[in-house]
């Protein structure tokens, strides 16, 4: 035969995972996608037509198939390929360009043969890929969201890579699920952002439930999460999809829902914003059809949520609780008269959870605080004060240990407690000692938690406030031909409120919030009300993960894009290319430009240059001051001065003071330049450009 390869249905597609020739006569090649219904192995896989056909025009099943292919085959032998346990793995295929006699017949118990040999080969290689994917998942669980502890966008970005990957090779499923709660804001409005913190860890939490082998959950963003269902047709992943939303309603958290699958043609990234585009969709649909508000999630004294991870605390509880041999371990807040638990480490069902908020008199926390219980109970039943607490039968108390944790001012933070199910005959005072050695640095580690916490929870305020008043306000800076001396274009330059108007503090503080995306966007928003504004495209900024999110496809609309640039800037490194390039391709098609930022300094060096081919390169002003007077800066600028030329980019001189620095640059043939020299960054509303010779 001419022609032999290895197939697979993945969805509605038939996914080419083998070839034997890498010039194959018929224009199979490994990675090639195309309509299941439309291929002659459906046909086989779907009983219609015998696994050989000699000749393909004598089989009524393959009749007009030459004409839906486009393919000249004159026969054809196809036969199932199967998992030694039975399940059907694909399909080994081959065809020839002319019509063949009885002795393809003949040959087809050896091609069979062949076919279980490469079942169980392929077999082995899935179950091998699934331990890989279990490494990457353990991996990734390194990297996790501060605040749900699911997994963060890095962890996703990466498998995203990953998984396709291995889609293309083995042509298996997978599906992207893309879920937004429906009203956050109501709770941090209502209960605060403590409240609606704890409303993102449950979520993470019930969402990670539902988790099956190397799925992944990841917090996207905001109040948006994403799910990988590997190895997941659609009909499945529509089930699941759906049980989760039944799932986070069933606890008080209404969510929208938005799911697309690896088929098509399409890639991850792009599946991943077709199911953000559904998920919107939904949202539309739920504002319509059942508008509610969400409350604050939980009364108080009932479980929010599982605290996110923190490594130190959560060891030093372990050990503690391993030390004492006790059931539970945890450390707890108090604070206008409640108790809440912070961390807690378990063995089995946790007797309290991370998050449950109860009232201090209640608790044996507060007795032992005033001097009303000796800080270790033995046996709760036979002691004639917790004997008679409520709460000694609410949680199956057996023993108890616990001590107060001080700040270095004496005053009061909380409780360092272990507790057990059983009575503990064993225990003496002396094992308080135990939760005393390790409460200094507990105390310390929760300290520089809520620091952070802090910050963050100021940051997010500050956003609330800096979104409410529509964004940050907006200020253009000329952008000037140095061969006319006209202005082309401008660049669009967020301004932030008092007492905070720095935007380097302002994308640090995010950053460190996890909420840099959601500034880049607010930002976005602003500038892109002025594009109309500018003579020439406007230059706006955005981080390659900003680019990368659905979110920023959104912000540009569905038209030209002839008016705009986006400047990609270096607030992080790029770790791969590719999603971004892929990104970024449909939105060039449609006339998006496309420049670096700052090249020649920082993340964006010559491999941001490189990588994006873009149409603009923008020479940081670290190069551009003094230039005349610096071989090396000079050498440098004329460099990306030379690379834009062969590429057919452009180039633009930022931060532009001196007429010796312009006179220099233009020398050098730089095309343009901004700075204070040529025009000063002014208010969007008033900006008018002016010629500058």
């Amino acid at each position: 035969m001419d022609s032999w390869l290895v197939a697979r249905r993945r969805g509605e597609d038939y996914v080419v995972i083998a070839t034997a020739h890498d010039e194959d006569p018929l224009g199979n090649r490994v990675g090639l996608v195309r309509p299941w219904q439309d291929t002659f192995c459906a046909r086989m896989v779907e009983g219609s037509a015998p696994m050989v056909a000699p000749v393909v025009d004598e089989v009524p099943a393959y009749e007009g198939m030459r004409a839906v292919t486009g393919l000249e085959v004159g026969s054809y032998l196809s036969v199932p390929v199967e998992c030694p346990e039975g399940r059907l793995l694909g399909a080994l295929c081959a065809a020839g360009l002319e019509p063949r006699g009885p002795d393809l017949e003949a040959s087809l118990p050896d091609v069979r043969l062949q076919a279980s040999l490469l079942g169980v080969v392929l077999s082995h290689e899935l179950r091998l890929e699934r331990e890989v994917r279990r490494a990457e998942r353990a991996e990734a669980a390194a990297s996790t969201d501060a605040l749900t502890g699911a997994a963060s966008r890095r962890a996703w970005d990466a498998a995203l890579v990953a998984e396709e990957a291995r889609a293309d090779r083995y042509g298996t499923p997978t599906s992207v699920v893309v879920l937004d709660l429906d009203a956050l804001k109501a709770v941090n409005d209502t209960g605060g952002h403590a409240a609606g913190d704890a409303l993102l860890r449950r979520t993470a939490e019930l969402l990670g439930e539902r988790l099956h082998g190397g799925d992944l959950v990841a917090r996207l963003g905001g109040d948006e999460f994403g799910v990988l269902l590997v190895e997941t047709p659609r009909a499945e992943a529509q089930g699941r999809a759906q049980q989760m939303q039944e799932l986070l309603s069933a606890h008080g958290i209404e969510a929208s829902v938005g799911l697309a699958c690896l088929e098509g043609g399409r890639d991850l990234q792009a599946a991943w914003r077709a199911a953000d585009a559904a998920m919107y969709a939904d949202k539309a649909v739920r504002r319509a059809t059942a508008p509610r508000v969400l409350g604050v999630p939980r009364a108080q004294g009932a479980p929010v949520a599982a605290g996110a991870p923190l490594s130190g605390v959560e060891a030093l509880l372990a050990l503690v609780r391993e030390q004492l041999g006790m059931d539970t371990a945890y450390v707890a807040r108090v604070r206008d008269h409640r108790l809440t638990f912070r961390h807690v480490s378990a063995r089995g069902p946790a007797m309290v959870r991370a998050g449950d908020s109860e009232p201090l008199e209640a608790t044996y926390c507060h007795r032992v605080v005033e001097g009303e219980l000796e800080e270790v109970v033995p046996d709760t039943g036979a002691h004639p004060v917790t004997a008679a607490l409520a709460v000694t039968r609410a949680l199956g108390l057996g023993a108890y240990v616990g001590v107060p944790l001080r700040r270095a001012d004496g005053s009061l933070y909380g409780t360092l407690c272990a507790l057990s199910r059983t009575a503990r005959p064993e225990l003496r005072a002396r094992d308080a000692e135990v939760l005393r050695s390790v409460g200094p640095v507990v105390l310390g580690l929760l300290e520089d938690e809520e620091r952070q916490e802090d910050g963050r929870q100021e940051l997010l305020a500050d956003l609330d406030a800096l979104d409410a008043a529509g964004g940050p306000t907006t200020a253009l800076q000329a952008v000037v031909h140095l061969g006319s001396g006209s202005v082309v274009a401008a660049e669009a330059l967020s301004r932030f409120p008092e007492p905070r108007t720095s935007p380097l503090g302002w994308f640090a503080r995010a950053q460190r919030a996890a909420a840099a995306e959601h500034l880049d966007l607010l930002c976005l928003r602003a500038a892109l009300r002025h594009a109309d504004r500018s003579p020439g495209r406007l230059s706006v900024n955005a981080a390659p993960r900003t680019v990368l999110t659905p979110a920023f496809t959104r912000l540009l609309g569905e038209g030209r894009l002839d008016h705009v640039a986006v400047e990609i800037t270096e607030h992080e490194p790029v770790d791969d290319y590719a999603p971004l390039v892929a990104v970024l391709a449909p939105l060039r098609a449609r006339g998006l430009a496309v420049a670096v930022d700052d090249a020649g300094a920082g993340f964006a060096s010559m491999r941001h240059v490189v990588q994006l081919a873009p149409d603009v390169v923008k020479i940081d002003m670290s190069i551009v001051r003094d230039v005349h007077r610096s071989p090396g800066a000079s050498a440098m600028a004329a460099a990306l001065v030379g690379f834009a030329r062969r590429t057919g980019a452009l180039t633009v001189a930022e931060g532009v003071e001196s007429p010796a620095e312009l006179e220099h640059l233009v020398d050098l043939g730089v095309d343009m330049a901004q700075g204070y020299l040529l025009a000063r960054p002014a208010p969007a509303e008033a900006w008018e450009p002016v010629t500058t010779a």
